[in-house]
């Protein structure tokens, strides 16, 4: 967010309820205990968006990436911040991760549905679509009155 004069920090909790309700909703249990957002806003401060620091493990090593999302809880960016595989380091470039922009919690991101594939990077763009999955449930499970006055 270039026009961003302010960054406040926000962690909300996640109980159980919570986690079992977005891991049912992914197909697979999630084990944060916690969600960090950091809200991006102007100089007449209107919220421009979010964003979200997380990790998912490739094939070995985590990746660290982040996630930015307008206020709609559509993805305006996602980067690469960290990524530890000796293979597969595609997934850095900004033309794997531009797949990601404008998709919300309604799209899939699925490997060849949404997000074409690299070739032998399969375990880390799983890591990164289910990384991504993850945080846009977790927006919508934290913001979701946001987005419906978005709309």
């Amino acid at each position: 967010f270039p026009d961003a004069v302010a960054f406040e920090r926000r962690v909300d909790l996640l109980d159980s309820t919570a986690r079992a309700g977005v891991g049912e909703r992914l197909g697979r249990r999630i084990e944060d205990d916690s969600f960090a957002v950091y809200i991006a806003r102007d100089a007449q401060d209107r919220l421009l968006g979010y964003t979200a620091v997380t990790e998912q493990v490739g094939k070995y090593r985590p990746i660290t990436f982040m996630v930015g999302v307008k206020p709609d809880l559509s993805i305006h960016e996602v980067a690469v911040l960290v990524y530890r595989e000796s293979r597969g380091g595609q997934v850095r470039r900004s033309r794997f991760l531009r797949q990601y922009r404008g998709k919300d919690s309604d799209d899939s991101i699925r490997i060849n549905q949404d997000i074409i594939n690299i070739t032998g990077a399969t375990l880390s763009v799983r890591a990164l679509n289910f990384g991504v999955r993850k945080t846009l449930a977790l927006f919508e499970l934290v913001y979701r009155e946001s987005r419906a006055t978005s709309r």
